[in-house]
């Protein structure tokens, strides 16, 4: 992500069993989780408005849909 746009933060985290990363830039935030090489799930949310707890409670319920 720091590449496509700079961002203040960036914590590694895990959803489920897949990698992922919380990165932050003011008062937007993009929750990325990559499942496959060919599968990455990214959420855009706004912190201010959404706790980190909340949207990664979101993630984590997210199913493969095939």
């Amino acid at each position: 992500m720091k590449m496509l746009f700079p961002v203040d933060s960036c914590e590694k985290i895990m959803i489920q069993d897949w990698p992922g990363a919380l990165y932050k830039k003011d008062d937007t935030a993009f929750l990325c989780w990559t499942y496959s090489p060919e599968i990455t799930y990214v959420l855009e949310n706004t912190p201010s408005k959404i706790d980190d707890f909340e949207i990664i409670k979101m993630a984590e319920s997210a199913e493969l849909v095939e």
